[in-house]
């Protein structure tokens, strides 16, 4: 639509709605004539400027917008050597387009009645643009062709260079967009024509999805820094999960290796199992009466338990008070791994060799340390803990090489973290606050605004390492019919499918029981209380309670009984109150057999 157009359509309409023709053709000619559509950039900016600078303005975003979706692609498709030209590019586009809304006149128009709030929006537009293109994109597009976490040759240690401007771009980007987000939500889009108020508020959700984005990655460089002694000397605990043996964040923490860490250099100092750990006796960490119900003395006196509760802080909380309490020695940070998301990483890496030729594989990795080892040391002890030490330490020692190609492992890196398989804790609090907000925290979000959460969670009770043949389903119902009262139904379903022709070691099967107990936790959203609690299928038998509020929220506990081959339901729904609530999402403990997890909303009317 041209210039013309588009304010003939204007007048066109007040005509219509019976404004006075000759007092609106006023406005148009001598306040909005100098008005003109912008243009897109990114999500889809447009704005308004001043006539004499509109041509200017609008051909120089085009091309700001023409150059962020190459740059999207190249960066998508990992052309790292384009992206420095496509950003001096766009650049240089943003540059051109903002001088005009810096000018006295632009400033003066910001002051006009009716059509002021026009050209502010163009202006908190263009000088956004500009400052994300020029301390962001820029900088970012040269570091991504040349980053590497490469060793020195002499003392084995990472430089750390590349990282640290790689957390300062992202800490200022954090800023910049958190700032600019503020500023554009305090647009008056009333106040506006449609098309600026439409560009308003798509910018607006372009900068929404940004500020989401841009913790996740510095929660990501926090905790490369912190693993590889970004701020100097730290111990760390490096705990690897045991799923066959469930808890509701993967698996007992049975294996552990300490790690001192300094400036880029890596040392293995001493490698344990939760057998060098006393049982029976709690260590000193708070935590609430509603867990210590939940989850019974286990939880504090036997380092196996610590991850039963869906919250890593509290487990490397427990973590960290065996060590000082046995050890001597109180970790800098806590960090979880399960060999879930060692097949994710051995994807990257390639095969890891063990000192006696055996390979593990992203394909073998799982069932070799989970079930297999069972079956070659099937009494567990010495032997089976030595085994584990000696994957550990081959699978650490291939990750550290860093030949691989490193943006590959940041994809797997984030998976990992993703599916509750990678979690980290650090007792320095400025680190831990990167952590905020991502799953790498390992924590059940604070409030239902993004996203409302409920969460399935497993607890093996049998002794064994039985969840190796553990199948799980679980199926959340969302009602929002009533909107002041809505409703989440959350259900699983339970079933141990062991092959008739496979003899099980007394210690995967159970020393202690003929048969198999899970307990499983449902937690509801924040603010929520339970409606009821199910038990359509109850297996050989299943217990419910208790009912409690953990994390702030309502939690039904079940004990399941099964024998192999039962299936067991057990079902609870939990009601709201009237509030905001995000699209429903469903945590569960990362299992060996993936809980299949079916969403559903129910049919109103």
């Amino acid at each position: 639509m041209t210039v013309s157009e588009l304010f003939d359509a204007e007048e066109r309409t007040s005509s219509r709605s019976g404004a006075p023709k000759r007092r609106r053709r006023w406005i148009v000619h001598v306040i909005v004539w100098p008005l003109l559509a912008l243009v897109l950039i990114g999500g889809g900016i447009a704005a308004w400027s001043l006539y004499d600078d509109a041509i200017s303005v609008r051909a120089d975003l085009e091309d700001a917008s023409s150059a962020v979706g190459e740059f999207q692609t190249a960066a998508a498709e990992r052309r790292l050597a384009d992206l420095p030209a496509i950003a001096e590019r766009l650049e240089t586009s943003a540059q051109s387009a903002v001088e005009p809304t810096a000018q006295p006149l632009w400033s003066m128009g910001e002051l006009i009645p009716v059509v002021g709030e026009n050209f502010r929006a163009v202006r908190i537009i263009a000088e956004g643009v500009d400052d994300i293109s020029a301390e962001v994109v820029t900088p970012a597009s040269t570091l991504a062709g040349s980053f590497a976490l490469a060793r020195d040759p002499a003392t084995g240690g990472f430089d750390l260079a590349p990282l640290r401007e790689a957390t300062e771009i992202s800490t200022t980007a954090q800023a910049l967009i958190t700032d600019l987000h503020d500023e554009v939500q305090s647009i008056d889009t009333s106040a506006t024509i449609g098309q600026v108020g439409d560009a308003v508020d798509r910018f607006d959700d372009m900068l929404g999805t940004a500020e989401a984005a841009i913790p996740q990655l510095n929660g990501a460089l926090a905790g490369v820094g912190a693993l590889l002694g970004i701020d100097g000397p730290r111990t760390v605990v490096l705990a690897f999960l045991n799923n066959a043996e469930a808890a509701a964040l993967g698996g007992g923490p049975a294996a552990q290796t300490l790690l001192r860490v300094d400036n880029g250099t890596i040392n293995i100092a001493e490698q344990v199992s939760s057998v060098d750990f006393p049982i029976g006796i709690p260590v000193d960490v708070a935590v609430d009466d509603s867990a210590k119900q939940l989850y019974d003395s286990i939880f504090l006196d036997n380092l196996n338990a610590a991850t039963s509760r869906p919250d890593f802080p509290t487990a490397a909380a427990i973590i960290s008070a065996n060590w000082q309490r046995t050890k001597g020695i109180t970790p800098d940070v806590v960090a979880s791994i399960d060999p879930i998301a060692l097949s994710r990483l051995l994807q990257v890496t390639g095969p890891v060799t063990m000192p006696d030729g055996e390979q593990l594989t992203s394909e073998n990795v799982v069932s070799k340390l989970l079930n297999e080892a069972y079956f070659r040391f099937p009494e567990g002890g010495a032997e089976s803990d030595a085994y584990f030490a000696e994957a550990a330490s081959a699978v650490f020692a291939r990750i550290m090489s860093a030949e691989y190609d490193i943006w590959a492992m940041a994809d797997a890196v984030i998976d990992a973290a993703n599916r509750g398989s990678l979690m980290m804790w650090s007792a320095d609090p400025a680190t831990q606050e990167l952590f905020d907000g991502t799953r790498l925290q390992g924590v059940l979000p604070q409030g239902n605004e993004g996203a409302t959460v409920v969460g399935v969670y497993y607890r093996d009770r049998s002794s064994s390492k039985i969840d190796y043949y553990l199948r799980t389903d679980a199926t959340i119902t969302t009602n929002t019919c009533n909107p002041d009262a809505p409703t989440w139904t959350v259900e699983t379903r339970l079933r141990f499918d062991i092959p008739a022709d496979v003899e099980l070691p007394l210690y995967v099967d159970s020393s202690f029981y003929d048969h198999y107990i899970t307990e499983v936790f449902l937690y509801g959203p924040i603010g929520a209380s339970t409606a009821s609690v199910e038990v359509p299928e109850p297996g050989r038998e299943t217990t419910t309670g208790p009912s409690v509020v953990d994390l702030n929220r309502p939690v039904e506990k079940f004990t399941v009984h099964l024998d192999n081959g039962q299936t067991a339901l057990v079902r609870a729904t939990f009601q709201g109150t009237p509030g905001d609530y995000g699209p429903t999402e469903t945590r569960v403990t990362p299992m060996i057999n993936a809980t299949n997890v079916t969403m559903s909303d129910a049919t109103c009317g």
